[in-house]
């Protein structure tokens, strides 16, 4: 049985983790380099595309590109420890980007196969 109401949390505890201090490659932390886009790209959201796969992007650093493809790899070991199923997902991202106040805000949205919106702020 397909339990719906986790996809936020899905979404949102997968989004913290991927900007949390917990994920460290190549001796530094991925949310500072998210950090410095974020502020280079001036209100302009980066987004990171979990489901549907899509080509990790060539303009991100390279610790961020090596991150992404150590999470969609766990991706969906976390969604069935969950209890949900990959197939319910339409799409899935984590958004980070500058508030107008110039804050850095992460996102995530996840759309499920009802066609339904899950949207949750990251805090971090």
């Amino acid at each position: 049985m397909m339990k719906y109401k986790v996809l936020k949390s899905i979404a949102h505890n997968f989004s913290h983790s991927f900007v949390s201090y917990m994920n460290y490659f190549d001796d530094g932390y991925v949310v500072d380099d998210l950090l410095q886009l974020a502020r280079k790209a001036d209100g302009e959201r980066i987004s990171i595309h979990w489901i549907p796969e899509s080509p990790i992007q060539r303009t991100l650093p390279p610790r961020v590109r090596k991150s992404i493809a150590h999470y969609k790899e766990w991706l969906p070991t976390h969604i069935q420890n969950a209890g949900a199923s990959v197939e319910a997902i339409r799409e899935l991202r984590t958004d980070i980007f500058l508030k107008p106040n110039k804050q850095v805000a992460v996102e995530a949205y996840l759309v499920d196969d009802r066609g339904r919106q899950h949207v949750s702020n990251v805090l971090f």
